[in-house]
C-alpha cells in the first residue's frame, strides 16, 4: 500500500512506523525541520518538509498514488484542508482525519474525510471511567428511569436535605449509607459517598447527573 501521513508528531510517527515496518511505502509530510530530520533518521520512510496544504508539494510527493491519507497534524484547520485536497483533487480512496475538537467533525466529513477521530472524545472516555462507576441507570422504560448515584465528596448536594432532589425534578426512592438504609420519608441530609436511588424522566435524570458530575 501507499500510505501518506501528514504530521510527524507522536501519532504520525506511530502510524508511519507501523506501516513502514509492515513493508508499505510511506510518505510523511511535516513542516518542522527538526522533526523531519528525526523521522528521516529513525524510520524507513520518505519525508517531505513543508506545508501539507501546498499543492505543489503534494504533487511532488505523489499524493495521487496514495491508497490512504492520514491527516494527523496538530491543527484541525490543516487536517481538514488536507482531507479536502486528498479527496477532491487527488481522489484518494481513504482519508482519515485526526481532530482536536469534535465540533469540527462535520467540516472534516464535508471536506472528504471517511474516518474522523476526535481527541477530545477520548478525554470524555477517561472521565466516564470514573463518573459511570458512580452513576448507572438500573431501569429505563417509557421515558422514565431509575438511577443509582454515589455522591462524590465535592458535590453541591452534600449537606442538603433529600427534598432538594424534588427541586431537580427527581424523586428519591432510597438512601444507602454504608450498612444503613433510609427511606425517602426520613428527610435525610445527604452526605458524601451516600448512594441514592432516584426516579424521574430521562431528561430529569440526565440533568441531575450533570448537576452532580458536570457535563460529560
Amino acid at each position: 500500500m501507499y500510505i501518506f501521513v501528514v504530521g510527524g508528531g507522536r501519532i504520525g510517527y506511530s502510524i508511519a512506523e507501523y506501516f513502514s515496518n509492515r513493508g508499505d511505502k510511506v510518505i510523511v509530510v511535516e513542516k518542522n525541520k527538526k522533526i523531519c530530520d528525526f523521522l528521516a533518521k529513525s524510520l524507513d520512510v520518505t519525508v517531505y518538509c513543508g506545508d501539507a496544504r501546498s499543492i505543489a508539494l503534494l504533487v511532488d510527493a505523489e499524493m495521487d498514488k496514495a491508497d490512504v491519507v492520514f491527516a494527523v497534524s496538530g491543527s484541525d484547520t490543516v487536517n481538514i484542508r488536507v482531507a479536502e485536497i486528498a479527496k477532491k483533487r487527488f481522489g484518494v480512496p481513504t482519508v482519515v482525519v485526526r481532530l482536536n475538537h469534535s465540533e469540527n467533525r462535520e467540516k472534516a466529513l464535508q471536506a472528504g474525510a471517511g474516518h474522523v477521530i476526535c481527541l477530545d472524545e477520548f478525554a470524555d472516555v477517561f472521565i466516564k471511567t470514573i463518573t459511570e462507576s458512580e452513576f448507572r441507570i438500573i431501569y429505563d422504560r417509557n421515558g422514565f428511569s431509575i438511577a443509582e448515584i454515589k455522591i462524590p465528596p465535592d458535590s453541591s448536594l452534600v449537606g442538603q436535605n433529600t427534598k432538594v432532589l424534588e427541586e431537580l425534578e427527581v424523586k428519591p426512592i432510597a438512601v444507602f449509607r454504608e450498612t444503613v438504609y433510609f427511606s425517602p420519608t426520613d428527610n435525610i441530609v445527604i452526605e458524601a459517598d451516600d448512594i441514592l436511588l432516584v426516579t424521574g424522566s430521562q431528561q430529569a435524570i440526565n440533568k441531575l447527573k450533570e448537576h452532580i458530575f458536570g457535563a460529560v
